[in-house]
């Protein structure tokens, strides 16, 4: 341990006492030690900054994490660095970028990212998943239109009701005139789950579609960069 940590900068040496999950002993950790972190070896600096950036999404620091991630990114450009410990740094950063922004309510922020990172892979699921999911959080105008009606035909569901049972009672009323009232409370009911279901399946058929042909058209532009027949299984 001592042959270890004589290779390495007293800084760097106390940051790896901390927990890899201790995310707010970390936070606290780079507020205070900032200066010296930037002083450090850049192999030591760099991974510092990887966890401080992990640390600030799981304590829910977007702004901060942006701003650090920002800096990261640069660095990783300027040295050229694609992978570290085996992932792709430069899609991780991105990724966790774009999740800062979703985290922030940011979302055509978070979407631009994760377009681009679709861009660079068409077959990277975890992104086109998040990709999608953003979407969702974006309804159109005409999404809030059917949610509306369907709270108007359920709040009026239960005014018919409260009518039932000031009229007839708790009891069960065999009148044609309860029966009449119970079949219409019912289809009113019905329409109000109709038309939410259908309102918000168009709209998350229109998000799948879209998604699914935004990934094509990245296809068909790799494909005839490379030469690579658009039919090909290659």
């Amino acid at each position: 341990m001592s042959d270890f940590t004589s290779l390495h900068s007293k800084t760097y040496n106390e940051f790896k006492e901390i927990d890899i999950h201790a995310y707010q002993l970390i936070v606290d950790f780079y507020a205070k030690r900032e200066e010296d972190i930037q002083r450090l070896k850049f192999h030591e600096y760099f991974e510092l900054h990887l966890a401080y950036i992990e640390a600030l999404l799981e304590t829910g620091l977007y702004q901060n994490l942006l701003k650090v991630c920002d800096e990261t990114i640069e660095a990783v450009i300027q040295h050229n660095i694609q992978f570290y410990q085996g992932e792709d740094i430069y899609r991780k950063l991105l990724l966790r970028k774009s999740a800062a922004h979703y985290n922030l309510l940011e979302y055509h922020k978070a979407e631009f990212i994760l377009k681009e990172l679709i861009k660079m892979n068409p077959k990277d699921g975890h992104s086109i998943r998040f990709f999608r999911k953003s979407q969702l959080h974006r309804p159109p105008s005409f999404v809030q239109n059917t949610r509306n009606v369907s709270l108007l035909l359920f709040l009026f569901t239960a005014m018919v009701i409260c009518f039932e049972m000031a009229y007839f009672g708790f009891g069960k009323s065999q009148s044609e005139m309860g029966m009449i009232i119970e079949i219409a409370r019912n289809i009113v009911f019905l329409s109000g789950w109709l038309v939410l279901i259908l309102g918000d399946g168009i709209f998350r058929w229109k998000v799948f579609k879209e998604t699914k042909d935004f990934i094509k058209t990245i296809h068909l532009q790799k494909n005839k960069k490379t030469g690579v027949p658009v039919f090909s299984e290659k």
